[in-house]
């Protein structure tokens, strides 16, 4: 059985022709839970075997959408040049495939409950934490590194599209988690190059 959460996300990303889906095409497609789903559809390459930039870019994306998540934005806009990036639709799919066989036991026990987490100062809290994994992203960590905070913000934002506020004190501690695998790694690969040039 089709999972209720995913279905929107691939529908628009098979919307459209071409090989290729833009960013903007994938949010004029999501609706009201565009800022979730959105993050969603961010976070699903860096679960795959991606050149070395894809996390990067969608760090700088989920940074801007933390940006305004923090400034009280309702749904996410993108600067001009971000809406022309673009991505193979079949990977972009099969990447969404990959998020939900990780998550699908998480969204399978989501549902509405303590709003108040996923609006208001509960939305620009998750915000920041979506800034906090967005800058993490953007610095190029070895192989896997980057899953540990794609997986947390894509916890993030199942909470924010279920807006499940238990949830996303599970996302939180899912990004402390992976804000603390990420110094650990950041710590050993300094070590290691500080060891092969002294």
């Amino acid at each position: 059985m089709a999972s209720p959460i995913y279905e929107p996300l691939r529908a628009a990303i098979r919307k459209g022709e071409g090989d290729t889906v833009t960013a903007q095409e994938v949010i004029d497609a999501l609706g009201p839970r565009a800022f979730g789903l959105s993050i969603i559809v961010i976070m699903a390459p860096v679960c795959l075997p991606m050149p070395p930039g894809v996390p990067t870019v969608a760090g700088i994306i989920l940074s801007i959408f933390a940006v305004q998540m923090i400034l009280g934005y309702k749904s996410p806009w993108l600067p001009r040049w971000v809406k022309r990036l673009s991505i193979n639709r079949q990977k972009l799919l099969n990447g969404i495939d990959t998020l939900e066989r990780r998550l699908i036991w998480v969204e399978r026990i989501t549902h509405p409950r303590w709003k108040f987490m996923t609006s208001g100062l509960g939305a620009r809290l998750i915000g920041v934490v979506f800034l906090i994994l967005g800058l993490i992203l953007i610095v190029p960590f070895p192989v896997l590194g980057n899953l540990p905070p794609a997986i947390a913000a894509s916890v993030l934002a199942l909470a924010l599209a279920q807006r499940d506020g238990l949830l996303t004190f599970a996302g939180f501690a899912a990004a402390a988690a992976a804000v603390a695998f990420t110094w650990k790694l950041a710590l050993a690969t300094f070590g290691a190059l500080n060891g092969y040039f002294s």
